[in-house]
């Protein structure tokens, strides 16, 4: 998408933003920048103009959990989108802009992961667990526009649920009013992140259910977002994609399944 459609349509703009929120939101990447001769450099000392949009809407997840016998995870997702010059936010995430350098945007990234954990009654093979609840993570990002595509990666830390990092490509084509961005990423978690999710705690062990310390491991994704311009200001989000997990959270015996199927789909009004 170049940026003389994004001047054009507003609300390409807004869509575009929607980005890798890292599994709890939307898969993509930070938006495109608009061109400026005064914008790189630290956010607080350059001379780019300060332009707010602002949007609300709503969405929902649909994920097939990778516990046993759990079945399909729903999750509502609160749209709200703003951005300026120093801050950006869109769902449950928000980052503060620290600059831009030959088009390396640096930001720090803080977002809660509404839809990690589970309850002990979710499933047969959760019974009798501590529930896990989801977490505030919070570090730095980048992202990387090219003519190829965006590149983005963020390292983030989440107290004692432990740390994980991502990296992720996606590269956008428009049709009339659709916009399809296929998307690919690698995520990295960190020990402790396994083990507070899929680990199984002494206290835990039932007969069927061994106690399992998590291990760190690697998880890859893949898969396609596709944006529907209604007017200049509302459009429809649709992402399906599918994650491969690691024998990290493989080898736990909370686990049955090796591949997670996930859509979401959302509603966005863009005001300004």
């Amino acid at each position: 998408m170049n940026t003389r459609t994004l001047c054009k349509h507003p609300f390409l703009l807004t869509v575009a933003s929607a980005v890798l929120y890292s599994g709890t939101v939307w898969a993509g990447v930070d938006r495109p920048e608009l061109p400026d001769a005064d914008d790189s450099g630290v956010t607080i000392l350059n001379n780019a103009t300060n332009v707010t949009h602002w949007g609300l809407g709503a969405g929902a997840g649909f994920e097939a959990a990778p516990y046993k016998n759990y079945g399909t995870k729903f999750t509502p997702i609160p749209l709200f989108y703003f951005d300026n010059k120093w801050v950006h936010a869109f769902g449950t995430a928000l980052d503060l802009k620290v600059g831009k350098w030959a088009g390396v945007n640096v930001a720090l990234r803080a977002s809660y992961a509404v839809g990690d954990g589970y309850k002990g009654s979710d499933a047969p093979i959760l019974n009798g667990m501590q529930d896990r609840n989801g977490a505030f993570w919070y570090g730095p990002s980048l992202s990387w526009h090219t003519a190829y595509g965006t590149l983005s990666s963020d390292f983030l830390a989440g107290g004692n649920k432990g740390q994980q990092a991502e990296i992720g490509f996606f590269k956008e084509f428009e049709y009339g009013e659709f916009t399809f961005a296929p998307h690919a990423g690698i995520q990295w978690l960190s020990s402790k992140y396994v083990d507070y999710y899929y680990g199984v705690r002494p206290s835990e062990v039932r007969a069927g259910r061994p106690a399992y310390n998590g291990k760190s491991t690697w998880n890859e994704s893949m898969g396609a977002r596709v944006d529907y311009r209604l007017t200049a200001h509302q459009g429809l989000l649709f992402d399906i994609g599918v994650s491969h997990l690691g024998t990290g959270t493989t080898d736990s015996p909370l686990v049955g399944k090796r591949y997670v199927p996930q859509v979401k789909v959302g509603y966005l009004y863009q005001f300004r």
